[in-house]
C-alpha cells in the first residue's frame, strides 16, 4: 500500500501525541490529543502509516488503527532514540518514531492480536502469583526462624509445619504473632489454590489452542513456554526468518566483527526477551538431561554435542532450534515432526 501520510505517535496514559509527515518528509501537524479526540483522529484520516512507540497500550492502539484501515509498526523504544533532535519532549518522541518507521531495516516489534495478548495476561498473572508466593514463603520462614522454629525446603513442608507450630502451645511462638501467622497461613494457600486454577485454565488454553498444540511437541517445551512462544511471535511477520526471531530471543552469538575479520561470542544478557529465553532454556535442559538412548537425527546431534560441549551449551543450542523450528510452525502453517528435519532447514 502506498501510504500518503506517516503518523508517529508518542503514547502516554491521558495524553497522546501525534506527529503527520507526509511522503515529500514535511511535518504536517503535530499535537497532543485525548484518548477520545486521538480515536476520532484516527478514523477521520485517509489509510496511513501509523507508527507507535513499543510500550503500554501500543498494541491496543495498534488494534484500533488497523480497524481503521491503517498500516501499523511498533518500533522499539531503543530503536527510535537515534532519530529524536533536540530535547526530549512530546512533540521530538513523536516526530522521532515517524522518521523511525520510514527508515530501512528498522527493527520493529510483533503486534499481537487479542486472544495472544489475553494468553500472555494469564500468563504473567501466573507469574506475579508464583513470585508472591515464594516471597510470602520467604516471609515466613525468615520470622519463625527468630522465634527457634526452622521449616525444611519446599512448599509442602510449608503447608505440613504451619498449622502443626500454631496448635503446639508450647514452643517459643509468641502469643502475638500467632493471629498474624494465622492469617498470613491462609493467604499462602489461598495463592496455592490460584496457581492451581490458572495452572488448570493454561492447560485448557492450550487444548482449545491449535498453535500452542503444535508449539507443545516440540523437544523441551511445555505449556508455559508454547504460550510464552505464541504471544511473543505475533504473526511472526515481524521476523524474515527464524534466525532474526531467535536473536530478538536472546538465543544467538553476538557477533564483534570488523575489516573482515568474523569474531563471535557468547549470547546476549541484556538485548533480549530474558523472560522466554529463561523458560526455554530451562525446559531443554530437562530434556537434555534426560537423554540417554537418542533415537532421531535432531537427538543424534544432541546427544554428539552433549559429548563435545556438555550440558550447558547443549541445552542452549536445543533452545535456539526450537525457537526457529516454532516461527517455521506458526508461519507455515504446519505440524511438527521430530523425525524429520525439513522445519530445521526451512527456518
Amino acid at each position: 500500500m502506498k501510504h500518503y501520510n506517516t503518523i508517529g505517535i508518542d503514547l502516554a496514559k491521558n495524553i497522546i501525541q501525534v506527529s503527520v509527515v507526509s511522503s515529500s518528509n514535511k511535518e504536517r501537524l503535530n499535537k497532543a490529543l485525548t484518548r477520545k479526540k486521538f480515536s476520532e483522529f484516527l478514523a477521520k484520516q485517509q489509510p496511513a502509516l501509523v507508527a507507535f512507540e513499543a510500550c503500554a497500550s501500543a498494541h491496543y492502539w495498534a488494534r484500533v488503527a488497523k480497524r481503521c484501515g491503517h498500516d501499523i509498526k511498533i518500533i522499539p523504544a531503543k530503536a527510535i532514540v537515534a532519530f529524536r533532535q533536540g530535547h526530549k519532549t512530546d512533540k521530538n518522541d513523536a516526530l522521532a518514531v515517524a522518521e523511525a518507521a520510514n527508515r530501512p531495516n528498522i527493527k520493529v516489534a510483533p503486534h499481537k492480536d487479542i486472544t495472544q495478548q489475553a494468553m500472555q495476561s494469564v500468563q504473567r498473572s501466573r507469574d506475579h502469583l508464583v513470585c508472591e508466593r515464594t516471597a510470602l514463603s520467604n516471609h515466613l520462614r525468615g520470622l519463625l526462624m527468630e522465634f527457634g522454629l526452622v521449616i525444611p525446603q519446599g512448599f509442602a513442608a510449608l503447608t505440613r509445619c504451619i498449622p502443626e507450630i500454631l496448635e503446639d502451645g508450647e514452643n517459643e511462638l509468641s502469643d502475638i504473632y500467632r493471629p498474624t501467622l494465622s492469617r498470613l497461613y491462609e493467604r499462602f494457600c489461598l495463592l496455592q489454590d490460584d496457581i492451581l486454577y490458572i495452572d488448570k485454565q493454561i492447560a485448557s488454553l492450550i487444548k482449545d489452542n491449535d498453535t500452542c498444540r503444535r508449539l507443545t511437541k516440540l523437544e523441551g517445551v511445555g505449556p508455559i513456554s508454547s504460550i510464552l512462544l505464541y504471544s511473543s511471535l505475533g504473526s511472526g511477520d515481524a521476523f524474515k526468518s527464524g534466525r532474526e526471531y531467535s536473536a530478538y530471543v536472546g538465543l544467538t552469538p553476538k557477533q564483534f566483527s570488523s575489516g573482515g575479520k568474523v569474531n563471535i561470542v557468547g549470547i546476549s544478557k541484556h538485548v533480549a526477551n530474558k523472560k522466554l529465553r529463561a523458560v526455554l532454556i530451562q525446559g531443554a535442559r530437562a530434556y537434555v538431561y534426560k537423554l540417554k538412548e537418542p533415537k532421531t537425527a535432531k537427538d543424534k546431534w544432541l546427544f554428539a554435542l552433549i559429548e563435545r560441549a556438555g550440558y550447558g551449551r547443549a541445552a542452549v543450542a536445543l533452545a535456539n532450534k526450537n525457537v526457529r523450528t516454532a516461527w517455521a510452525l506458526l508461519t507455515q502453517g504446519t505440524d511438527y515432526n521430530k523425525y524429520q528435519d525439513n522445519l530445521l532447514q526451512a527456518a
